[in-house]
């Protein structure tokens, strides 16, 4: 049995696996052949698993992040009782067995998970690491409170959305895909991922029943706003969204966000905004009272003729 194959069995049976680092996630989003997976086991036990994205590009042998997959990494196995020293040995040995198993690459770049926090056995082996922020509702088991943690600006706003907006939900995914387009169109950017892309993604979180589409329309049938959010046992996330302009003081965006946040209460256990490092979305996620949470950045490249067109990028 191929590494491939027993982490596949991995994720039918571990509680631990989150929803970007399932086998039929990485099907979707990288498509069957563009992943792989390495497994360090223990008396035939597997105690770490890391399933990665591969890519060819130029001529270039890359582990880089697919779209919409907001973090990945490694899932190491704890024995129960470890003190902490203990399990902090355990994890950086692991961690070292699965970096030695990864394939030749000329371009490692991803962004991992929240809940990692230790990047030392990567930087002993040549990785560079920054640090990006999400926000996080941590606990989503007292919406009143997580209401009253809203800012006061935010909650004006959706107390008037409400008198005005109806939020439904909906399985249309190329009315959702228009609505998402218009936030790139007004920033002058192409959508990164196509319709077909957004469809194959779709179809995998409906067969696993871990996604909403949520709308915003008026009395008028117009859509203000759209939110698509998937989830697993932890956290729900905020994959992608798109608001209508001509609609931008409605307040229908606010209004969305809390009614994702309240769906997801009946779900999972925390909701994660995904972002943004953009300026103006950081503070629009930050007014939602969630926990400022980093999360890492780690990259090395082993091309020679990347490193230098990436210094050259740089000047």
């Amino acid at each position: 049995m191929t590494a491939k194959e027993k982490y596949r069995q991995y994720c039918k049976t571990a509680k631990d696996v989150s929803l970007f680092q399932q086998d039929w996630w990485l099907d979707a989003v990288c498509g069957t052949q563009n992943w792989d997976a390495i497994i360090h086991e223990n008396n035939g036990n597997i105690i770490g698993a890391w399933a990665y994205p591969i890519k060819k590009k130029y001529n270039l042998q890359l582990i880089a992040m697919p779209m919409l997959t907001p973090g990945m990494g490694p899932i190491i196995t704890y024995f129960p009782g470890q003190k902490p020293a203990t399990q902090l040995s355990h994890e950086q040995q692991v961690l070292d067995e699965l970096i030695t198993q990864l394939p030749k690459f000329d371009l490692f770049e991803l962004y991992f998970l929240p809940h990692y926090k230790n990047h030392l056995s990567f930087y002993w082996k040549g990785f560079t690491q920054s640090t990006r922020y999400t926000y996080l509702i941590k606990d989503l088991s007292n919406l009143d409170k997580v209401f009253e943690d809203f800012n006061s600006s935010i909650r004006t706003q959706i107390r008037k959305a409400e008198k005005e907006i109806t939020v439904t939900e909906s399985d249309d995914i190329e009315l959702f895909y228009k609505i998402n387009a218009l936030s790139f169109k007004r920033q002058n950017k192409k959508v990164p991922y196509s319709l077909t892309y957004v469809k194959q993604v779709d179809e995998a979180c409906k067969k696993n029943n871990c996604c909403k589409i949520l709308l915003a329309k008026d009395a008028d049938n117009n859509i203000h706003a759209a939110v698509y959010i998937v989830w697993d046992a932890q956290s729900a996330y905020y994959l992608m969204g798109g608001a209508d302009e001509n609609f931008k003081n409605s307040g229908a965006y606010s209004l969305l966000l809390w009614q994702a946040i309240k769906a997801s209460s009946s779900l999972t256990k925390q909701f994660n905004f995904c972002g943004s490092m953009l300026p103006t979305v950081e503070r629009f996620f930050r007014s939602f009272g969630g926990e400022q949470t980093p999360y890492l950045h780690l990259k090395k490249v082993n091309s020679k003729a990347l490193k230098l067109f990436l210094a050259l990028k740089e000047k």
